[in-house]
């Protein structure tokens, strides 16, 4: 977007703006309201560091930030010629319209509108309204940006209809030097930056800026775990590094308290621990790793249970609870050891909600498992698990979530790529696990002699789209009667309940058939629909992307909208839509 910088140093240092109260953060475009001629029209709209993957109320003044939107016209107005319209108005600097050739000029209520494009309407339109806009470099900071967008059709603004409300989005200060609140300062430098220590229990709203590293002091809290009132959030900028000490050095989230990590591609947030410069392949289990406890439902008796470390409660009966949003977030050689058998994972989702954003993680070498699941109802995108020690992906105590986009490249000491539970204590307890995973690519290590995908204690599941390749001692096993029992007791008797299908498995990769279960798992998944061992051609750097014959495979893709409607099964089409490139760290 390119305004005038005369009248914008002007208005910077000399105009008081108020800046609107929003929600912090979302998953999805804010809904907007709608007026015109066409109100069954919607339009959605916000400002993302990081391609959507998240949308921000107030964004880094240091930060690239898009502000787009969405107009779904009328259904009677798809096909027809419609004209997109944009007029931007920044408070004590005026509005503007853009038009075509993304052109911006001044506007008035006394000028007509001019479109942006004149096109045959979707049922879909995006618009990019500012595209790669750094509000300390363009005299911003501080400011908000409102933008409303329209269309109208047959060249006639008699039926033009619009965005009563705004798309907008504040542009925060750039920070001062020093710590922020609820942070105190120490000595050194980490990654080039001051360094600033978080400790004890944060029961107010704190904001970790990028222009510092932040050290965790032991067991860090966010809120508190009692669910009353609104909750504390710890936001952390793009870029940042959040890091630990060797030990007993963690983040928990409590009930009552909200992470929002949003880091881009080019700056993700990074939690690490203080020798990152120094790790090798074989570093692991330096610190603690996130821990987020929600109130969504999980089947323990009574409805709550105590998280392994005396990492406090989870549970409850919100499965729309929301714990805040993770997107472009790394997590490396994390996983401490509490006792021999209770270890820290990278990331414990612990009872989260369906109303919190996980997209666009990643977990390195960490001791334990990668990102486990402990009940809840959470989805989750674009998830990398590299290196890690135990399970990739792992699930327990009636996980009821989505997943979608998981690469794993496992390990020379890696365990399983996905180990799924339902409860070890009862395997038949409810709600009973039932995960849908679609879009998965399971790749053993490169000297592995791992496992691929372990079913277990009663679990249901819905596995579609999956590649599991190179796992010399099993590809897929399934344990417990309960398991066996609840996909339905004989092949002839398959239920729908535990599923994998328009999947592939390697030639030569074993499946774990025992005579005293009840069936082969090697009948199973020759059961299932559209699956097959065959050649697995996966290629690039870490193994994890398409060839030639895994793309002619048809994928099944859920009909549930969380899942995005692609043409091909794994996680990776290929090197031109690989959406790892760029912002994970890998030394495998």
């Amino acid at each position: 977007m390119k305004f005038n910088k005369t009248k914008l140093n002007a208005i910077a240092s000399g105009v008081a703006l108020s800046i609107a109260v929003l929600g912090a953060e979302a998953a999805e475009q804010p809904l907007l309201t709608t007026t015109g001629a066409q109100p069954s029209a919607v339009f959605t709209g916000g400002a993302t560091v990081n391609g959507g993957a998240s949308f921000l109320a107030e964004v880094p003044a240091t930060v690239a930030t898009d502000l787009v939107a969405t107009i779904s016209p009328a259904s009677t107005d798809v096909g027809k010629q419609g004209s997109l319209v944009v007029i931007v108005n920044v408070p004590g600097l005026g509005f503007y319209n853009k038009i075509s050739g993304g052109i911006w000029v001044p506007w008035t209520e006394a000028d007509p509108v001019q479109a942006l494009v004149t096109k045959t309407l979707a049922a879909k339109e995006e618009i990019i309204i500012i595209d790669d806009l750094v509000g300390a470099d363009a005299a911003l900071a501080g400011m908000e940006i409102q933008a409303y967008v329209g269309y109208y059709t047959g060249g006639s603004l008699n039926t033009l209809t619009y965005s009563a409300t705004p798309v907008s989005f504040s542009i925060a200060q750039v920070p001062d030097d020093g710590c922020p609140a609820n942070t105190a300062s120490t000595s050194g430098e980490f990654k080039g930056k001051p360094v600033c220590v978080i400790s004890g229990r944060l029961e107010s709203d704190t904001h970790l800026t990028s222009n510092n590293s932040y050290i965790l002091d032991g067991a860090v809290f966010v809120g508190t775990s009692e669910v009353i009132g609104t909750k504390t959030k710890l936001t952390i900028d793009a870029g940042t590094f959040v890091f630990g000490q060797q030990g007993l050095n963690y983040l928990v989230v409590d009930r009552n308290g909200q992470l929002y990590a949003n880091g881009s591609a080019e700056q993700p947030v990074i939690f690490t621990y203080e020798g990152d410069d120094t790790a090798t392949a074989d570093t692991r289990g330096q610190w603690g790793g996130i821990i987020i406890n929600g109130s969504a439902p999980i089947n323990e008796a009574g409805g709550e249970a105590e998280g392994e470390g005396s990492t406090g409660i989870y549970g409850g009966n919100d499965a729309d609870d929301n714990s805040g949003s993770l997107t472009y977030v790394q997590v490396k050689y994390a996983g401490q050891n509490i006792t021999e058998t209770n270890e820290l994972n990278g990331i414990a989702f612990q009872a989260v909600g369906s109303g919190t954003n996980i997209d666009f993680i990643q977990v390195h070498n960490n001791s334990d498992d990668g990102v486990e699941f402990f009940g809840g109802t959470v989805n989750a995108k674009h998830i990398v698990l590299t290196g890690n020690e135990d399970d990739g992906l792992d699930w327990t105590l009636g996980w009821n979530g989505n997943v979608q986009f998981v690469a794993v490249r496992q390990g020379s000491s890696s365990e399983h790529c996905i180990e799924a539970d339902n409860n070890d204590d009862n395997n038949d307890a409810t709600p009973r696990s039932n995960p849908t995973i679609s879009n998965m690519t399971c790749a053993g290590g490169f000297d592995d002699d791992g496992e691929g995908i372990r079913l277990r204690e009663g679990t249901s599941a819905t596995l579609t789209n999956i590649v599991v390749s190179n796992f010399p001692v099993y590809c897929i096993d399934i344990d417990q009667t309960a398991t066996f029992t609840n996909a339905g007791g004989s092949i002839s008797g398959l239920n729908g309940n535990l599923v994998m299908r328009n999947s592939r498995v390697s030639t030569g990769c074993p499946f774990d058939d025992e005579g005293t279960d009840p069936f082969n798992v090697s009948d199973w998944f020759n059961a299932q629909t559209s699956s097959a061992v065959g050649g697995v051609d996966l290629g690039g750097d870490m193994g994890w992307i398409n060839g030639t014959s895994l793309n002619a495979v048809t994928p099944f893709i859920p009909s549930d909208p969380f899942f995005d409607q692609v043409d091909y099964i794994g996680a990776i089409k290929d090197e031109s839509s690989d959406w790892t490139a760029g912002w994970i760290y890998t030394d495998l």
